[in-house]
């Protein structure tokens, strides 16, 4: 397969050209992009591997922070998915990004009253902070390799967007949604394992943390005096996927060992 023909600077030029640079969208495109152009980009004069996993699993969250009056004494159990993209540029070192999308919800046995003289919560039904929250993030991970693979664990810190329609509710399941369009800074955390299936397919397990700082050009519900809503909230994933290895085509590198082997790879002439 020829690599070398992929057009990253199409590519890169492309998200360039995009006008919007105050939406949020625009912000997590933007840090995609960049992350993808920085560690791909002359990796074949480089030492080095690149990996990209797809995964997805499930997800429970903290009740939100400040003004959001709205929290749910109960967790829920939401959908997890991510994409990263990972170079190995030293045996005990990676660098990459991810990008993530997650529900993030809880059940209040508590019912709050509204200023329309209704209720929410207390009905088995879930406060929905957001059906779709969307985050891409630079991470520097250590890695210590084992003889089926590695143990690898590090931090991430990037921008988050919340999308999806905040007046229509699911009325069998949800009880409250959160506005539409919540952004902000994203850190965290993550550890796992990576178990090389052979030296291009791998299986990955990880354990992440991720704490968003959502701000909204929307009124916080039931506070007084009106103020735009904003708070910080925690959420906490387990995700399973595949991983597949890309070597630079050159040669296979001494000192970045496959995902499954014994001993030390070869270098081709």
């Amino acid at each position: 397969m020829e690599y070398n023909n992929f057009p990253y600077s199409d590519i890169i030029s492309y998200f360039c050209r995009i006008k919007n640079e105050k939406s949020g969208m625009f912000r997590i495109v933007f840090v995609a992009a960049l992350m993808s152009g920085l560690f791909t980009t002359g990796v074949y004069a480089q030492k080095g591997a690149i990996e990209v996993g797809l995964g997805g699993g499930v997800s429970i969250n903290s009740n939100p922070g400040s003004n959001m009056m709205y929290k749910g004494n109960r967790m829920t159990l939401n959908y997890s998915s991510g994409l990263n993209v990972i170079y190995n540029f030293h045996r005990s070192v990676a660098l990459g990004f991810d990008v993530r999308m997650m529900e993030l919800s809880r059940i209040s046995d508590q019912a709050y009253p509204t200023h329309l003289k209704t209720t929410v919560g207390g009905d088995d039904k879930r406060f929905v902070y957001s059906k779709s929250l969307i985050s891409a993030c630079a991470l520097v991970n250590g890695r210590y390799t084992t003889p089926r693979g590695y143990v690898y664990g590090g931090g991430a810190l990037g921008y988050g967007l919340s999308r999806h329609d905040s007046k229509n509710l699911n009325a069998k399941t949800e009880t409250y949604r959160a506005p539409d369009g919540g952004q902000g800074i994203v850190w965290g955390l993550q550890a796992g394992y990576t178990h090389g299936v052979n030296s291009v397919f791998g299986l990955y397990a990880e354990a992440a943390l991720r704490n968003y700082n959502l701000s909204y050009d929307a009124i916080a519900p039931e506070v007084r005096p009106y103020v735009l809503l904003n708070y910080n909230i925690t959420a906490y994933t387990l995700t399973v996927g595949v991983k597949a290895r890309i070597m630079p085509k050159y040669r296979a590198q001494n000192d970045i060992p496959p995902m499954r082997g014994k001993g030390r790879s070869r270098r081709y002439k």
